[in-house]
């Protein structure tokens, strides 16, 4: 299954993480600037060659092996579906459809570096407490300035989602970022999350972590910034963005929700 996953096209994969997210045809479409019929061909090339009949199956499918990395964070919930099991003490109107984890959401390189930046996250931790690290990620030594630099970059981009301005978070990421999706399809499978989350009452800087290089990743400057954030229908989430130097900029490349 992990070869026939392999041979699905980026514009495939971009159309069945929509249908996870609660889109139909009809909507991806929409979502990506392109006919009904274009988004059937995709749909219809990857059920074959994922040889499935159900486009929503294949997109599970591939959900599933996006979602296989490295498990260094044990039983963590991320995303939207262990969102969704938590909300479900809420009144019915009050709750939205699920879809996928948020590393799927992302696309591309950034879910790759949501993924490396929780297994950064977790050699820290044991490293720290004196055990040995797998595949150790290298650490620069912390600069107080640069690190409330990345902080204040990270936040400022989070705001712009509490804003709801999707193009302008789009605008201002990364150029790993942009490369991964197009703005429509960034704004198409962000918008239900933070529906589904409702308004942030309240974000706190939690940790600023550094790294030269990420397992996988290209070498670079990197930040790993946390946040401890309350929604309105989701309190203590632990939203992480990861930045890149890009010129004397911090930039967003990755972002996740656990």
């Amino acid at each position: 299954m992990d070869e026939r996953l392999g041979g699905l096209t980026e514009r495939e994969k971009e159309a069945l993480r929509l249908l996870l997210v609660g889109h139909d045809a009809k909507s991806v479409a929409g979502a990506l600037g392109l006919s009904v019929h274009t988004v059937n061909e995709r749909l219809r090339e990857a059920r074959r060659k994922l040889g499935v009949t159900s486009s929503r199956e294949a997109a599970r499918l591939l959900a599933r092996h996006e979602g296989a990395g490295p498990k260094i964070l044990g039983d963590t919930e991320m995303g939207v579906a262990a969102a969704g099991d938590r909300l479900g003490h809420q009144p019915s109107h009050q709750r939205r459809r699920s879809g996928g984890p948020v590393a799927w959401l992302i696309g591309g390189m950034v879910i790759m570096l949501a993924i490396l930046a929780a297994a950064y996250l977790a050699t820290t931790l044991v490293a720290d407490r004196g055990a040995p690290a797998a595949t150790p990620a290298a650490r620069p030594a912390p600069d107080a300035a640069s690190d409330k630099a990345g902080a204040d970059a990270a936040r400022a981009w989070a705001e712009l989602l509490d804003e709801r301005r999707w193009g302008e978070s789009w605008t201002q990421s990364g150029g790993m970022f942009r490369s991964a999706l197009t703005q429509k399809g960034w704004a198409a499978m962000i918008e239900p999350l933070r529906r589904q989350l409702g308004s942030v009452s309240s974000r706190s800087l939690r940790s600023v972590s550094n790294a030269t290089s990420l397992p996988g990743a290209p070498d670079g400057d990197y930040k790993i910034v946390q946040f401890t954030t309350d929604f309105t229908n989701l309190r203590g989430v632990t939203e992480t963005v990861v930045l890149a130097r890009e010129g004397s900029a911090w930039k967003v490349t990755g972002y996740f929700i656990r």
